[in-house]
This record gives structure tokens, sequence and C-alpha cells, in this order.
């Protein structure tokens, strides 16, 4: 081959290689970009924040929040506008704050007591004696629900059993699904925790209910041989029809076979 088509054929592969590398960019140019979603910070608990408690800067953290979507009402973007004030719920961690789960001190203090600011429209506050065995070996913590198991022994002029003379026990699930707000003395201070915190012994609990269940409860303290809570697992509000226990029941569910008293 001569020089000139040496030449010629050098340039030709030159060419080829100049517009193969400007298809390769062309193409590449061409393939779409993620888009970048503008965000928004969003303050989330870190850690968990209990009820009824001062917030704290670590147990606070930002993240980012997509704008195109609406962000929680009454959020916030700065730790700094939650840090001091009181928890009136538990918030869980990853959790957004707002502002319907914590108040200012000075809101509580001017306005009402902590304990009237987290009770529900309708319902009332009230206190119920407890004991270590009546109070689920002291599991109970503020937020869980309850059951109210209760036994009665009464005197009847003809018993159906005797147990004793003339004596009637029974035992019958009474209040369901009832709110515990407290465990222990309420603090005294706003932000203060409870003295049961401390480790002492617990023996009163504050419950939420209506008013008729109030009293009903309170009848239920002053008349009963004994009562206890049973502890609900969290977020099961259903509710249960159960059969009133006697010692009839006993002899017919678990066979004593006592005489006398059937099956």
């Amino acid at each position: 081959m001569r020089g000139g088509g040496r030449i010629f054929v050098i340039l030709g592969f030159i060419l080829a290689l100049i517009a193969g590398v400007a298809v390769f960019i062309v193409l590449a140019s061409a393939e779409p970009q993620p888009t970048q979603v503008p965000t928004t910070d969003l303050v989330v608990a870190v850690q968990q924040i209990p009820a009824r408690s001062e917030v704290s800067p670590d147990q606070l953290g930002l993240v980012p929040w997509p704008v195109p979507i609406p962000t929680p009402i009454g959020a916030y973007a700065s730790p700094a506008e939650v840090v001091g004030q009181l928890s009136l719920v538990p918030i869980y961690v990853g959790q957004p704050v707002i502002d319907d789960m914590v108040i200012s001190k000075g809101d509580v203090e001017a306005q009402h007591s902590n304990a009237a600011l987290l009770l529900e429209e309708g319902q009332v506050a009230v206190a119920l004696g407890v004991s270590l065995g009546s109070n689920v070996a002291e599991a109970i913590q503020p937020g869980d629900r309850v059951d109210l198991v209760v036994t009665y022994n009464v005197e009847v002029q003809n018993p159906i059993s005797a147990i004793g003379s003339g004596s009637y026990v029974v035992t019958q699930k009474t209040l369901e699904n009832v709110l515990i707000l407290q465990v222990g003395p309420w603090p005294r201070d706003v932000g203060e925790q409870s003295s049961s915190q401390g480790g002492g012994a617990v023996n009163i609990v504050t419950l939420q209910m209506v008013e008729q269940d109030a009293l009903a409860l309170k009848h239920i303290e002053s008349t009963a041989a004994n009562y206890a809570f049973v502890l609900r697992a969290a977020n099961d509000e259903q509710l249960y029809t159960t059969e009133p226990v006697t010692i009839e029941y006993i002899n017919r569910r678990f066979n004593f076979n006592i005489p006398g008293l059937g099956q």
C-alpha cells in the first residue's frame, strides 16, 4: 500500500473512534438523572419520651421531610422549640413531635394541673388503693389498660352453697379497658417525676373513666372482699363477656365432685 493510502486508513480509523466516543457521550447524557427532591427539617424522637416528663435535647433529632408531602399538622422544625416542654403522652422513637403532644410549663401552671390536661373530655380521674397482688406485681405503668376483677363474700339467708355459715363467694370481672393515668402519687411540681419512680412500693394508682364508673369503683373499693387488676396486652381494647366464678363453677369446670354441689 502506498503512503497516501495508509494515511487515509489511519484517518478513517481516527474518525471512527471519534464518532464512537461522541455517540457514547450522547447516549450517556440522554439517560434520566435522579431528581433531587427538596426537603425540610422535621423534629422526631430519637429516644422514647415518657408521658408527663420534661423533653431533653438528647431525646430529639431532625430528619429530612420531602416538601411535596405535607408535614404533620403541628410539627416542629427545630428541637429548640420542643426542649424543656412537658410531654402529655408517650412519644416513641421515630415519631414526629407535634404540638398536641407537648405543653409548656408556663401553660400547665397557668391553666390546669398536669392531670387535668391529660384527661379526655367526658372522663374523670379517680384514685384506687392497690397492693403488690392487686397491681399485677407492680407491672402496671401509665398508659396501660386494665380490667378490674372483684370478689364478694356476702351473707345470704338461703345460700346455694355454704362456705362457713351462710356465706356466698363470687368473683367477676367488672370495669373493662380502663386507662391507667398514673402509678403512685402525682408529682407536686411540674416536670417532677412521681415518687413511685424512686423504687418505693406503689400503693395507689389513678385511673381514667366515666363518672358513673368512678362511682361504681369507689363502692367496690368500700364493699368488696378483695379486688385486683388484670393487665391487658398493648393495643387490646376488645370487650369480653365472662361468667361469674363461684364454688359451683369451680366444681363443675375442674371436676372437684364436691358432695351436694352437683355437676
